[in-house]
């Protein structure tokens, strides 16, 4: 890798003495082990490969991705057991707890359908409202595991993954919006045809996931080369046609700037970038509509750019989304102490939920899911992961806001819970039981004891 590239890279000896004992190689193997288990989780987490490949072949379930990862996680939890009391009672593991005890309540008391506060509950049967709320549990419970694997982590090199996926993520996106039917066939069930979206399917997914990426890469990537990073981010979050995505991105910037995780410099460059897009929109426009295989979206893809130009919400998504949120309003306020049950929003007369997670908890779960989502925004602020206080106020920001815009966060949206699990503790932190041994302190000890 490049050294100028990377903040403070971490760089390993190869070489071990041969007056190394057998215990200490064990050592040694178990942080390199550690790491590549964290590097092929979040590396498959991050894009999304779970759906993607059971997009490509639905034989291919989600959930097998996600036990393969768990069985291997599970020797570092019979190695490192004398850690997770300890770990057990971190914020993010006693928020999960609480909200998978909800869930499970909520589960326990389902009635068949029904009509709650005048919406109509379809589903009579329950079978997949049972579905959702036990997989929803399942994401709680495997991103308790996969907490326990990064806090039990003495290293980070696997924050390294997050360097390759900020490039790696943009450009798959913009590619995506060249070359439509590439990664993915047109017609999946999901895809919104000439919006680019990648691996994700979903293009707002698309959008948040790549902003959670960059911040969490900003970690490693030295601060001179973040924002070409950032603009290339930008232009891939473009081809998504993701509002939210792309208003979340322009108010980032001078968040970064002001936070010192972008250089000055940044200031200029965010000026130039936001005026030559406001130059060229016209043209671009004029470019969408020589795509001939974008007639049928055509529509709705002017309109999400008019919002910049009038800000008007006069498309078929914004009608959609004020509808659910009227309804989710309404339905808070028939259950607002124990809220209409898990999974209620999925399953009513709308087309789609509320598009929004906070009013999603507060129809679900009533006065206890809004005390969820303001306990995990005070988990976010109060987190030492980042060492740059202003990186953990830009994911606390992220989340706060795109709360506001999606209601995919403890469901789908994996990379959400692998982040709260991440952010919500220090990095590397000086646990009890904590093993101090790595290829380069062992050899430093060795000579000098000789």
């Amino acid at each position: 890798m490049n050294s100028q590239f990377f903040e403070q890279p971490i760089i390993y000896q190869a070489q071990i003495p041969a007056s190394v004992p057998i215990n200490k190689f064990k050592d040694i193997f178990l942080i390199w082990y550690q790491e590549f288990v964290l590097i092929i989780a979040l590396g498959a987490i991050y894009s999304n490969l779970p759906i993607y490949g059971y997009v490509l072949n639905p034989s291919l379930l989600p959930k097998l991705t996600f036990f393969g990862i768990f069985f291997l996680i599970i020797p570092l939890l019979v190695i490192k057991y004398n850690i997770f009391g300890a770990y057990l009672t971190s914020p993010f593991v006693l928020w999960s707890a609480v909200f998978l005890t909800l869930n499970l309540i909520h589960l326990a008391g389902f009635s068949t359908g029904g009509n709650i506060g005048g919406i109509f509950l379809i589903d009579n049967q329950m079978v997949a409202r049972y579905s959702l709320v036990l997989t929803r549990a399942q994401y709680i419970l495997f991103s308790i595991v996969l907490g326990f694997a990064l806090y039990a982590s003495t290293k980070s090199v696997y924050m390294h993954t997050f360097t390759l996926l900020a490039a790696l993520l943009p450009c798959t996106v913009i590619v995506d919006f060249v070359k439509p039917g590439l990664l993915y066939p047109i017609n999946t069930n999901g895809a919104v045809l000439g919006r680019a979206a990648a691996m994700f399917i979903n293009p707002t997914m698309a959008g948040e996931a790549m902003l959670i990426v960059f911040l969490l890469s900003c970690t490693v990537i030295k601060l001179k080369y973040r924002a070409p990073v950032f603009i290339l981010l930008g232009a891939a979050i473009l081809m998504t046609f993701s509002r939210s995505s792309i208003i979340a991105w322009v108010l980032l910037w001078p968040i970064l700037i002001l936070k010192k995780i972008l250089p000055k410099s940044a200031i200029i460059i965010a000026a130039i970038t936001l005026g030559i897009s406001l130059v060229l929109l016209g043209t671009f426009e004029n470019y969408l509509h020589t795509r001939e295989e974008l007639d049928g979206a055509l529509s709705n893809i002017l309109s999400r750019l008019d919002f910049f130009s009038n800000f008007k919400l006069n498309d078929d998504s914004s009608e959609e989304r004020a509808d659910v949120i009227r309804a989710g309003w309404d339905l808070f306020l028939q259950n607002p102490i124990f809220g209409a049950g898990a999974g209620a929003t999925r399953f009513w007369s709308h087309r789609g939920s509320t598009h929004n997670q906070l009013l999603l908890f507060a129809a679900e779960y009533g006065i206890f899911g809004i005390g969820l989502w303001i306990w995990l925004l005070i988990i976010l602020w109060k987190g030492k992961f980042f060492e740059n206080r202003g990186l953990q106020f830009a994911m606390m920001f992220l989340f706060a806001f795109m709360s506001m815009f999606t209601h995919q966060m403890f469901d789908s949206a994996s990379y959400w819970l692998a982040t709260f699990a991440l952010v919500s503790f220090r990095k590397n932190a000086d646990y009890p039981g904590s093993p101090k041994v790595t290829t380069r302190n062992y050899i430093d000890q060795e000579r000098t004891a000789r």
